[in-house]
């Protein structure tokens, strides 16, 4: 607790522009803002007010020229958005390279968003997966797959996306 007091105080004396990200982390609490602050604090608000006045009409919009396919991608492999990433992933295919049928659930982190089966030498596709497209990855989400019965280096999937505006 002393800590935690110690960083607010310093805190409270300093001005906006001299608060480091660092020093609010380490507060890790709710922070006030001295009188000092506040005309600073003021203008961040302002500046802030003009970008989303500017930017939010793009939300969630694609971001021209970051179209992605990967492929390859075998049981327990998955792709997640690198820190401050969107992805919206617009398509899924399941290929089956081996001689027997293979059971995949495509699961967004851990939760299975759908089991489906791949016969040998064939492929599933998104149409064939029903209406979950586009799904949208941010960090601490990953898009998974596992192979639920059959061999899981037979499993070849291939996942299309672009990223996002934030």
């Amino acid at each position: 607790m002393t800590e935690y007091n110690r960083v607010r105080d310093n805190l409270k004396t300093l001005t906006i522009d001299a608060v480091s990200t660092t020093q609010i982390f380490d507060a890790s609490k709710v922070i006030y803002l001295s009188k000092e602050a506040i005309p600073d604090a003021k203008t961040l608000i302002d500046v802030t007010e003009f970008y989303r006045g500017v930017h939010a009409i793009t939300y969630g919009n694609t971001i021209p020229n970051t179209g992605v396919q990967v492929e390859g991608l075998s049981d327990g492999d998955g792709i997640e958005p690198a820190l401050n990433e969107v992805y919206a992933i617009l398509g899924v295919a399941l290929g089956n390279t081996g001689g027997g049928p293979i059971e995949v659930s495509v699961k967004l982190g851990d939760l299975p968003l759908i089991v489906t089966a791949v016969p040998p030498g064939g492929t599933t596709t998104s149409s064939e997966l029903g209406a979950i497209f586009p799904i949208m990855l941010s960090k601490g989400n990953a898009l998974k797959f596992e192979v639920v019965t059959g061999t899981g280096s037979d499993l070849n999937a291939i996942v299309q996306y672009n990223k996002t505006v934030q």
